[in-house]
Order: C-alpha cells, then sequence, then structure tokens
C-alpha cells in the first residue's frame, strides 16, 4: 500500500473541543510513517467578541474563527496507527484548521 496520495495534505489533532494543526504532509515512508513539515506559525486574524457569563464569560462568536498558518523548515515523521480519526487524536485533512473552544 502506498501512501502518496496523502502528500500534500495536512496533518491536524483533534483534543476533544479544541483542533491544533500539527503539519503538511510532504513525503511518506513505508506503510505507516509520513514525513511532516510543521505549522508553527498560528495567528487568528479575527477579534473574539466576549459577554458576562458562565465562569468568566460567554464568546459569542467562537465560531467564525479565523486564522492563518504559515509553515517552518522543521521536519519530522509520524507514524500512522489505528487510533487515527479518533477524538483526542490525529487525522488527515486538505487543509490546516484551527479551533479553540472558548466555552468550555
Amino acid at each position: 500500500m502506498n501512501n502518496e496520495h496523502l502528500i500534500g495534505k495536512y496533518v491536524n489533532q483533534s483534543l476533544y473541543t479544541d483542533i491544533n494543526p500539527v503539519g503538511k504532509i510532504i513525503g511518506t515512508r513505508g506503510k505507516t510513517i509520513l514525513i511532516v513539515k510543521r505549522v508553527m506559525e498560528v495567528k487568528q486574524t479575527k477579534e473574539m467578541e466576549f459577554i458576562s457569563g458562565g465562569f468568566a464569560g460567554v464568546c459569542t462568536n467562537q465560531y467564525e474563527q479565523e486564522w492563518t498558518f504559515e509553515e517552518v523548515d522543521d521536519v519530522f515523521e509520524v507514524k500512522m496507527n489505528k487510533q487515527w480519526g479518533r477524538r483526542g487524536q490525529m487525522y488527515i485533512a486538505d487543509k490546516p484548521r484551527m479551533y479553540y473552544d472558548y466555552n468550555f
């Protein structure tokens, strides 16, 4: 089985309600190893709005989050396993994704 069809896609990590970008797939090795170029610079481009409520406040527009992503020259290997795609694990997507749950 060849995983070259994954080159150019992104690895994101689901952390229950939060999602963090890991990096862009730039190569593969064998059946389970992905060579990933790290996404390090993540900047929020939209201002979040908060109102009083909850413990410290409630974000009224958390589903409108916008982020920019920059890749860096840090390259590393990631081993795929059966846990991929499950909650709290890594998954492959067409673009990097960042989501912070302000109302957790």
